[in-house]
């Protein structure tokens, strides 16, 4: 079998043919079409459009950054709005249409769904081919801020992705103003080049960031920023910590907020006074986030989409594909208010600028001087559901030891490299506890598919902690998560730094009685890994 290194290396010349508008590596498009019309022939949902079905179409679009412009992706409704937005009675009744030249394929991140809608190519269903649609619909049991990507290749990295929130009364009435803020990293280096670079063992991703930043004095100490918590006032701030910058992975050339850069910020009007609720969304594909509230103070209201007793802070973190939930009151006097995010392990942030006042915008630079330092479990020790799950004995205790990188860039769960066909097996009705040990030199923000769960012990302390379907698990510590295998099926469950996905740290939750005829591991390592 062909692997996924091997893959990429593969010359396009040659072939002299296109798999699903691409080229041809190691089956025809004949068959791969084939693959597609089987499974839309036994699809069990209704796949005739109405007036009620939204049109989700997965584009490719200009996007300028730093004066100069590039190809991504993105997805967006009929009339280009971008993302999609619907009230928890409505439910979801989209046609997810596929307009690049490349397969994709849609996950509902965060989502209790019908298991074959999931959206994971190989997993629940082949790749959506260029020029194909889907239809999905299933009724709505939570609501909050959740997203949509691709679940295809690299394809997070190029943008392909959008907020989904799902409104109710309740939220209706959390504050003035409601306002969505999705932060993503960006390189002008294709992400398919990274990965090469990565797995060649080029450091920084071989970017052009990276080779800028090649005499920066990388492993030494210095005084960097990390949230602390403040007794005396009960609330997460800044403070000032002596650590090590390691290089990340991948350096990047800009941070985006709504796809902006800080030297031309989205500008939020509101009035003096107002409350503002600010859905912050990490749909980065490698960086997490600390979110600077600056001289305002919020309230966190929700982890991911999920309710936590309200705790005031300054400074949040957000790792890769968490959400937050933060509502912040203005004050009376009118001003200018800059949220800032800022990517963890490095001097680089982005934001958006909340104005009351006819000010003309200040002059913020997207780097600084300052460093940042590595999220911890500072916050989620302090955080607490609002909706714990209910006390019951554990009936299946899964370890995940968090491993790699072996040679070449290899991520993996207990040491074993996906594709493979070895799952964690789980029965309906049991409740599961997870148990996550890191013993790798990174952080690993850790999403299982179709569940949320609730975190219940961290470094060996019990606790009855946030709501979630996304955990990060720094290095060299554990951490247990439980929730009820109540959603039968076959489920993803990964890293969401999309290149460790990619390279292995992957597995699928299986339940006994699943329907495993579209798990099919061995075509992992024939995905075309580029976005256009």
């Amino acid at each position: 079998m062909t692997s996924r290194r091997q893959f990429l290396r593969l010359s396009v010349v040659g072939t002299g043919l296109t798999l699903l508008g691409r080229d041809l590596r190691t089956r025809s498009r004949a068959a791969a079409l084939s693959l597609w019309e089987t499974f839309r022939n036994r699809w069990p949902f209704n796949s005739s459009r109405n007036a009620a079905t939204t049109v989700l179409k997965v584009v490719s679009k200009p996007l300028t950054v730093n004066g100069r412009t590039v190809t991504r992706g993105s997805i967006q409704q009929a009339d280009g709005t971008f993302g999609y937005v619907v009230t928890r009675d409505q439910g979801v009744d989209v046609e997810i249409v596929n307009t690049l030249e490349v397969p994709t394929t849609i996950h509902w991140h965060g989502l209790y769904i019908p298991n074959l809608q999931d959206g994971v190519p190989f997993v629940t269903q082949p790749p959506i081919p260029p020029g194909q649609s889907l239809r999905i619909q299933y009724p709505l049991l939570q609501d909050g801020t959740f997203w949509i990507h691709s679940h295809y290749g690299l394809q997070i990295q190029d943008y392909v992705s959008a907020p989904f929130l799902v409104l109710t009364p309740e939220q209706e009435r959390w504050a003035d103003r409601d306002v969505t803020v999705m932060l993503r990293d960006f390189s002008f280096t294709p992400s398919d080049q990274i990965l090469k670079n990565l797995i060649a063992g080029e450091d920084g991703g071989g970017t052009a960031m990276a080779k800028s930043l090649s005499n920066f004095a990388w492993n030494q100490p210095r005084d960097v920023l990390v949230q602390g918590w403040n007794p005396t006032s009960q609330r997460f701030e800044w403070r000032t910590d002596r650590q090590p910058v390691k290089q990340p992975d991948v350096v990047y050339d800009a941070l985006l907020a709504n796809d902006r850069t800080l030297d031309d910020p989205e500008v939020i009007e509101a009035r003096p006074g107002d409350t503002v609720v600010l859905r912050m969304i990490a749909a980065s594909a490698f960086v997490s986030w600390f979110v600077d509230l600056g001289d305002l103070v919020g309230t966190l209201l929700r982890t991911d989409a999920n309710p936590v007793e309200p705790i005031e802070g300054s400074v949040f973190q957000l790792a890769t594909a968490q959400r937050l939930a933060i509502r912040v009151t203005l004050p009376d006097e009118p001003g200018l208010f800059p949220v800032l995010a800022y990517g963890q392990r490095s001097n680089m942030r982005c934001g958006v600028v909340i104005r009351t006042s006819q000010e003309s915008l200040p002059s913020l630079n997207p780097q600084t001087d300052q460093w940042i330092g590595r999220l911890s479990f500072l916050q989620e020790q302090r955080l607490r559901s609002r909706t714990p799950l209910a006390s019951r004995p554990v009936d299946n205790e899964i370890p995940v030891a968090l491993t790699g990188p072996a040679p070449r860039y290899k991520w993996s769960l207990n040491n074993k490299v996906y594709p493979y066909r070895d799952p964690f097996r789980v029965r309906r009705g049991e409740r599961v506890e997870i148990v996550f040990s890191n013993p790798s030199p990174m952080a690993h923000p850790m999403h299982l598919h179709g569940h949320e769960f609730e975190i219940v012990e961290i470094n060996g302390q019990r606790l009855q902690g946030a709501t979630r379907d996304t955990v990060m698990v720094p290095s060299g510590e554990t951490c247990r998560i439980a929730f009820d295998a109540n959603q039968p099926g076959i489920w993803a469950f990964h890293c969401h730094i999309t290149y460790h996905d990619a390279e292995g740290m992957f597995n699928v939750v299986a339940y006994d009685d699943a329907d495993l005829r579209w798990w099919q591991p061995e075509q992992v390592d024939q995905e075309d890994l580029r976005f256009r």
